[in-house]
This record gives C-alpha cells, structure tokens and sequence, in this order.
C-alpha cells in the first residue's frame, strides 16, 4: 500500500513539474495580439531570434509586425515603443511594470561606447526621458519630466527630491516606490 500512495505522489509531483515549466516558456505577442510560443534566443551581433514552438529554425523578431516579446530565462521582456522624437519603433526594454512602467534603451556603437536612455510612461500613455547617460541635453528637463510623473504622490516627490540623487538606480526605486502603493 505504501509504495502504491509513494508511486501515486511521485506522479503527481513530476506531472505539477512539467506542467509548471511548459509554462514557463518564451513568447511572442505579434501586431494582430497572437500570442506565439516559442523559443528566443540572442544572437553574439545582433538582435534577439524566435523559433516557434514545432518549428526549426531561428528567424529574427520583425519590428513591425511585433508587439513584445518575453525571454523567461532571463526574465526579459522588450516592447515595441516609438520613442520622443523619433519616427520609427525601437524595441525598449521593460525594466519595471506598473502604473507608472520603465523602459531602457540601450544601444552600443562601434567604439564601444555605449548609449543608455530610460524612458518612463504612465498607464501606458506617452514615453518620456527620465534618465540617459549623454552629455547631451538637459539633466533638469529630465528630472522634471520624472517629478510630472510622480506628482500625484507628493510624499514620494519631496523624499526624492530631499535625497538629492538622480542615479539610475535611484530613479528605478523611485518608480518602484510609486508603483508599490
């Protein structure tokens, strides 16, 4: 009786095991909200690649005929998003969700230098600059745009402008402060 209750659990146990990593797979959402699951992966130069689920080979995510995608290994999720100024769609990073999401764009040319812009977006509204690694542009235009955005909550508006410190990081748990109440 008690290796036919052991056999029993064991199955249970394995079949909860595989069911929960089957779930756990990649995925793409495309332009018409098809939701494609698959396998992503990053390519050494370039961009990341989709392989559907039953299929054989390794295609490049088309900008334009995606929404997002999410790599559940790396816990990775890029959204397409037409950033300020710009005419065409880029995919950005999602670096926090929530009422008020994160988004990074990062970008290395080919003198290794490195461009990291974070864009911020309320309830899914217009993107705008909150952070950026450039010389380029103002750093109080900026943190205006990030004060606009948090202003609602004029608590964590004050204690973020009494710390005084307009890191990356800072500005991360800024919104993650905002998002969590």
């Amino acid at each position: 009786m008690k290796l036919y209750l052991r056999s029993i659990l064991c199955c249970a146990v394995l079949c909860a095991f595989f069911s929960q990593v089957n779930a756990q797979q990649d995925f793409l959402i495309n332009s018409k909200n098809d939701t494609l699951k698959g396998e992503i992966k990053k390519q050494f130069i370039g961009f990341y690649r989709f392989k559907p689920e039953g299929g054989t080979s390794f295609n490049k995510i088309p900008i334009r005929e995606t929404k997002e995608f999410y790599k559940v290994e790396k816990e990775i999720n890029y959204l397409v998003k037409v950033r300020p100024d710009k005419r065409s769609p880029d995919f950005l990073q999602r670096l926090v969700k929530g009422k008020i999401d994160l988004f990074e764009y990062y970008r290395q040319s080919g003198n290794n230098q490195v461009d990291i812009v974070w864009y911020a977006s309320k309830e899914n509204g217009e993107l705008f600059e909150v952070k950026s690694n450039h010389i380029f542009g103002s750093r109080n235009d900026r943190k205006d745009r990030l004060y606009s955005l948090i202003s609602d909550k004029p608590e964590l508006l004050e204690k973020f402008k009494k710390d005084d410190s307009y890191s990356f990081e800072a500005v991360k748990e800024c919104i993650k402060l905002y998002n969590s109440n």
